[in-house]
This record gives structure tokens, C-alpha cells and sequence, in this order.
């Protein structure tokens, strides 16, 4: 279930964000409340031969943004989802492929949004974003982002 979710994402992403095809950005495993993307370097190095700092903020603004989407998606059908505030936070460099971790908060804010989506056809969700390289945090991101039912 959750294989097809990630496919059809993955393809969306490629038409509707070519952005998402040119920095080589893939989701690699969705579980119904974390999400994890992926990143090569080399399509994603500044001139110091690190991450570009563009290309990290891209991956964790759509990694959020994936996340909330098949939530939504999952529990309600069609919806739009855009990010509206964030804040990031580069702690160390990355030099080598990387990745981005998103999970739906605790189950008290969630039930909150639920149940205002589902009165209302609106929501706002913050949510919190690592990005890291093997096992060490590199970057924090963290995003509110709001989405209206289709």
C-alpha cells in the first residue's frame, strides 16, 4: 500500500516540481507517519564542494510537504498543501549523499488538525525536519505549512 503511495508521489514530483528531478530528490520509504527523502551530493554541491544550502532547504521543505500530502491524501482524498513559514538551522556541512526525516507530531496537535480539516476543509500543521548524512544530523528544519481539501 504504502510502495504505491511513494511511486505515484515520486512521479507527481517529477511533473508537477521539476526542481525535484534536477536535484536528483527521491522518497525512499513512507510508513503511514514518517517520511524519509534522499539527496546524491553531486547534484546538490556549492562551490565548496558541500550541500548547497538551497538544495538542503528544498529537500526539507518538501519532505514536510510530502508527508503532510499522503497523510491528507490517505485519511481525506485530494488536497493542496503549501508551506507558509519555516525556519532552518545548518549545524555541520554535508559532504556526501543525504537525507531528510519527517514524522507527524504527537497525537494530541494531530487529532486537533484532523478535526479542524475535516469541519472546516483548512488546516495548518507544523512539522519538524532533519536532514542528515548516514546517521548524524546535519540540519533542522522546521515548517508550517497549511492545506485546504480539494
Amino acid at each position: 500500500m504504502y510502495q504505491q503511495a511513494i511511486r505515484e508521489l515520486n512521479e507527481r514530483f517529477r511533473r508537477q516540481i521539476p526542481l525535484t528531478d534536477h536535484l536528483g530528490l527521491t522518497i525512499s520509504s513512507w510508513d503511514g507517519s514518517a517520511l524519509r527523502m534522499e539527496a546524491p551530493l553531486a547534484a546538490n554541491r556549492n562551490d565548496k564542494g558541500t550541500g548547497f544550502a538551497g538544495s538542503i532547504a528544498s529537500l526539507a521543505t518538501l519532505a514536510g510537504w510530502a508527508l503532510l500530502t499522503l497523510a491528507v491524501e490517505e485519511r481525506c482524498g485530494a488536497a493542496e498543501v503549501a508551506v507558509y513559514r519555516s525556519e532552518i538551522s545548518y549545524r555541520r556541512p554535508i559532504d556526501g549523499d543525504f537525507h531528510a526525516l519527517c514524522r507527524l507530531p504527537k497525537e494530541a496537535e494531530l487529532t486537533v488538525f484532523w478535526n479542524t480539516l475535516q469541519q472546516t476543509g483548512k488546516g495548518r500543521l507544523e512539522l519538524a525536519v532533519t536532514v542528515g548524512q548516514g546517521d548524524e544530523e546535519r540540519v533542522r528544519f522546521h515548517g508550517a505549512y497549511a492545506v485546504r481539501l480539494r
